[in-house]
C-alpha cells in the first residue's frame, strides 16, 4: 500500500512536471500568418501563408556569450493575379541586411524587439504587449518571384515590390503585407503548384541568368527551392 501509494505519487509528479515543461517550451514558439495584397485593374487580389516559428538561446564557443535563433515551417504565399499569372512571397527576405522571415515577423510585430529571438518569441506566444494585424515595413518585404511558366523553374523572375506593373502588366500594384498571430494550421501544398518543386535538386538557375545588373539578382541566381517551403526539404 505503502509502496504503491509513493510509486503513484513519483509517477504523477512526473507527468504533472512533464506537463509544466511542455506548457513552459510551448511558450517560445508560436505561428503567424502572412498575407500579401495586391491591387489590379479586376480588383484586389491576395494570398496567405500559416508559419511557425521556434526561438531559442545559443552559447557562442568562442566568446562564451549568448544568442538566439530561430526555427521557421511553412511555404511561400502564392497570389493569383489577373492573366494566368502568379506572384510567389518567398521565405527570404529581399533585402539580406534585415535577417529572415523570423525575425521580420518579430520585427513586426513585437514593437520591443531587440534581437532577442527567445523572448520576443515568448512575448508574441503570450500575446504580450504585441501589434497584431500589423502592416509589414517595406524594407523587411520578403522576396518576390514569378514564372512565366510555372511547369519551368528556369522560367523565374525577381518582381520588383515598388513594380509590380513591370511583371504583370498597367494597373498592378502591391497594396500591403500583414503579419497576424494565428493557431491556424501550417500552410502546405505549394508542390500541387509546381509539380516540380519537390524533386528539384540545386538552383533553379533561372534562363536568361541574372547579370547582377541589380545587386539583389543574386538572390534569384542562388535561388533554390528551400525558399519556397520548409515542409519539402524534411
Amino acid at each position: 500500500m505503502a509502496r504503491r501509494g509513493v510509486l503513484g505519487m513519483l509517477v504523477g509528479g512526473a507527468a504533472a512536471l512533464l506537463s509544466g515543461c511542455g506548457a513552459l517550451l510551448g511558450r517560445d514558439n508560436y505561428k503567424f500568418k502572412m498575407t500579401v495584397e495586391v491591387d489590379t485593374p479586376e480588383g484586389l487580389r491576395s494570398g496567405s501563408s500559416v508559419y511557425f516559428v521556434r526561438a531559442w538561446r545559443t552559447t557562442e564557443l568562442i566568446t562564451g556569450g549568448s544568442s538566439s535563433d530561430t526555427e521557421l515551417r511553412g511555404e511561400a504565399v502564392v497570389v493569383d493575379l489577373p492573366g494566368g499569372k502568379t506572384l510567389f512571397a518567398l521565405l527570404k527576405i529581399e533585402n539580406p541586411r534585415h535577417q529572415d522571415l523570423p525575425t521580420m515577423s518579430m520585427k513586426t510585430l513585437d514593437p520591443a524587439f531587440n534581437f532577442d529571438r527567445k523572448v520576443s518569441a515568448e512575448r508574441i506566444a503570450n500575446k504580450d504587449g504585441i501589434i497584431s494585424p500589423a502592416e509589414v515595413s517595406p524594407e523587411y518585404y520578403p522576396l518576390l518571384v514569378t514564372f512565366s511558366d510555372l511547369t519551368d523553374p528556369t522560367s523565374v523572375a525577381r518582381v520588383d515590390p515598388l513594380n509590380l506593373a513591370a511583371s504583370f502588366g498597367p494597373g498592378v500594384k502591391l497594396k500591403r503585407i500583414m503579419v497576424a498571430v494565428t493557431d491556424e494550421a501550417v500552410t502546405t501544398g505549394i508542390g500541387m503548384r509546381l509539380g516540380w518543386l519537390e524533386a528539384h535538386r540545386g538552383t533553379l538557375k533561372p534562363s536568361p541568368p541574372a547579370y547582377m545588373d541589380d545587386p539583389r539578382d543574386l538572390d534569384l541566381r542562388l535561388l533554390g527551392k528551400g525558399p519556397f517551403s520548409t515542409e519539402l526539404v524534411k
